[in-house]
């Protein structure tokens, strides 16, 4: 557990969030492709929620008196359940609240006040797609849950 506790850490850095677009230079007809990221942290409070709660799993498990290894069990699956749900709720919220956008031709005069299209703005995940990062922190997240799951209830 203390080894997925440590990738969960490392991982939640990565990029759990991509925007790409694409721009075609008027004229020529050049088209360039675009890609920007987001960590977990920088993305979404749903998915800081969702690790916050994998590492206090992880934390009770660790620190929790062995005299009671059932409630120990009991309480780290239940807040591991929990970070695993928020995380893959929040990613699923937000694909119901873009279903049906598709694809669009936008022109757009940029002012202070428009996030440009390389900018994530924090919660609003609608338009771009999940990073490797977030697959890789929800299987560590589940792994966390397996390791409470597969755990002898009575130790010495």
């Amino acid at each position: 557990m203390g080894v997925a506790t440590v990738a969960l850490v490392i991982d939640s850095f990565l990029p759990w969030y991509v925007e790409r677009w694409s721009t075609t230079r008027y004229g020529t007809g050049q088209t360039t492709e675009h890609a920007t990221a987001a960590s977990a942290w920088a993305a979404s409070t749903g998915w800081s929620t969702g690790i916050v709660l994998a590492l206090a799993a992880a934390g009770g498990w660790l620190l929790w008196p062995r005299r009671s290894p059932r409630g120990r069990v009991a309480a780290t699956v239940v807040v591991a359940l929990a970070a695993a749900v928020t995380t893959v709720g929040t990613w699923l919220q937000a694909r119901v609240e873009s279903y049906g956008g598709g694809a669009s031709l936008t022109f757009v005069t940029t002012f202070a006040d428009v996030p440009r299209p390389d900018e994530i703005v924090r919660d609003a995940l609608a338009s771009g797609s999940a990073g490797w990062g977030y697959y890789g922190g929800v299987l560590l997240m589940l792994t966390i849950l397996a390791c409470a799951l597969c755990s002898p209830r009575h130790e010495p």
